[in-house]
């Protein structure tokens, strides 16, 4: 049904829509698991503002400093703050009938969703997108963020990231649209920002509605169960929609949503547990639609060896399995043997490395570096194996394989609020254990069988060594690893 159906082209939108502008913040970015701190709704109707509402939330729990720095918003000011359960009412009341309106749309509308979820109330609305409203409007302009927007039309704001503060900015952007934008131009984008998410032909829309609102791993498959493509997402649901969209302008997701006939989703606990487990489920399944990257993906290894004589040199060769006990043998890793050989040449130049021990250069005789200064003579016997394995060891200092940060093996849980969550154990970048746990038991989750795999090994860097992915772990003792595994393998 097009609920713009009735109003004129000539006419302006937003007298033609009963609209409820909402702003939400949160404790965090996962509707799954993340709760809401404030609401700020304006409704609309006939163009004019009829209704407010505001308020803080308690999220029964406690909120990072980060989300305080961000919005000012203090564990005291929500002590004694309303629960959701305590404005639900109120709120669904207000957003009946309404066309959903949020800057990045998606985000808030899951919030809701999932706190009336909670609440056992299906609340689902259609949706318009105030980002997508002015990308579709103003292509043109590079940032589409709320800041740019509140810049670029000299909206007043008081309080940045204060629910019905940024809310009101949404209304007169809005408002804006009408005397800066061709009515019908204006009302032909808004149209097409409503149309309802076209779902490929044999997928029934229960199938969609069965889909979590969680982090995790969905599987498309085709006729015959053939698995096409495997994903991953915090928002399941979300991420599968959004393949379907009607906006959407890649050919090749085109051609994969044609052909699907099957959804499978699998819930995780976490962002982490989601990458691993696509990780695992991509290499298990083979799927049409990964497979070029996977093909792509024949990586090669520069290898540390040492020469008969004493010498440290290198092989490259393509990655395999690797145990714990070969990590400390790699100096890198590479898409091809191209670039590897590119990289070998670019740290033999920059620290006088000698190319015919080094494997780049064949034949009899000095290397063409000691003519140009570059090698101080290791390939003629002039320079000492001692003296050129210490800067060999200093050249690739920096591309191997990092160190493992611990002094032994971690145990790494991820939570979704309750009970249930994943245990991850692992040792020098390899997996130990992987196990699904709830309040009554645990059971084996992914493979893990002590080796190296790179794909893990860069999962993991990104969540145990850089700031702010706030992974939840702790060093665990070799004996206790040992329990652990024993534990949760007799389960």
């Amino acid at each position: 049904m097009d609920i713009l159906a009735d109003a004129p082209y000539n006419s302006t939108p937003m007298d033609s829509l009963d609209l409820a502008i909402v702003d939400v913040e949160t404790t965090g970015t996962s509707p799954g698991y993340d709760r809401i701190i404030e609401v700020g709704v304006l409704k609309v109707k006939g163009g004019t503002v009829v209704d407010k509402f505001s308020t803080l939330v308690d999220p029964e729990r406690g909120i990072p400093y980060h989300i305080e720095s961000l919005t000012g918003i203090t564990n005291k000011d929500l002590s004694g703050a309303p629960t959701f359960s305590d404005i639900k009412e109120e709120l669904i009341q207000l957003l009946e009938g309404c066309v959903f309106v949020a800057h990045n749309a998606r985000f808030d509308y899951g919030f809701l969703r999932n706190e009336f979820g909670r609440e056992g109330i299906d609340f689902s609305a259609k949706c318009l997108c105030t980002a997508r409203l002015s990308r579709k409007l103003f292509p043109h302009e590079r940032r589409h963020g709320l800041d740019s927007i509140i810049r670029r039309f000299g909206i007043s704001c008081q309080n940045r990231h204060r629910a019905l503060d940024d809310a009101q900015v949404l209304w007169e952007f809005l408002y804006l649209l009408k005397e800066r934008v061709d009515a019908s131009r204006l009302m032909t984008a808004i149209r097409e920002l409503l149309k309802t998410t076209t779902l490929p032909p044999q997928i029934e829309q229960s199938t969609v509605n069965s889909l979590p609102d969680c982090p995790g791993v969905y599987v498309f498959y085709g006729e015959d169960g053939r698995p096409l493509y495997v994903g991953k997402s915090v928002n399941i649901r979300s991420r599968v929609l959004s393949h379907f969209s009607g906006d959407c302008g890649s050919g090749k997701e085109m051609a994969l949503c044609q052909q699907v006939r099957d959804i499978k989703a699998i819930r995780t606990s976490g962002e982490l547990g989601a990458l691993l487990l696509e990780s695992h489920t991509i290499k298990e399944l083979y799927p049409a639609y990964n497979r070029r990257s996977l093909s792509r993906r024949k990586l090669v290894m520069i290898k540390k060896v040492l020469t008969k004589e004493n010498y440290l040199s290198v092989e490259v060769e393509l990655l395999g399995r690797l145990s714990p006990s070969d990590l400390c043998y790699i100096l890198g890793i590479f898409r091809t043997a191209k670039k590897a050989k590119e990289f070998l040449w670019s740290t033999a130049g920059e620290h006088e490395l000698c190319p015919k021990i080094m494997g780049l250069e064949k034949g009899k005789g000095s290397c063409s570096y000691v003519e140009l200064g570059k090698c101080h003579g290791a390939c003629a016997g002039k320079e000492s194996a001692h003296s050129y394995n210490e800067r060999f060891m200093r050249a690739f200092a920096a591309s191997g394989i990092r160190a493992w940060p611990f002094s032994g093996p971690i145990l790494i849980e991820e939570k979704n609020g309750s009970t249930e969550g994943e245990a991850f154990l692992v040792d020098q970048w390899c997996m130990v254990g992987s196990f699904k746990f709830d309040g009554t038991g645990a059971e084996r989750f992914l493979p893990a069988d002590y080796v190296f795999d790179y794909d893990s090994y860069k999962i993991l860097t990104e969540h145990l060594l850089r700031p702010g992915k706030g992974a939840k772990l702790r060093p665990i003792t070799y004996t206790e690893l040992q329990v652990l595994l024993e534990k949760y393998n007799a389960a």
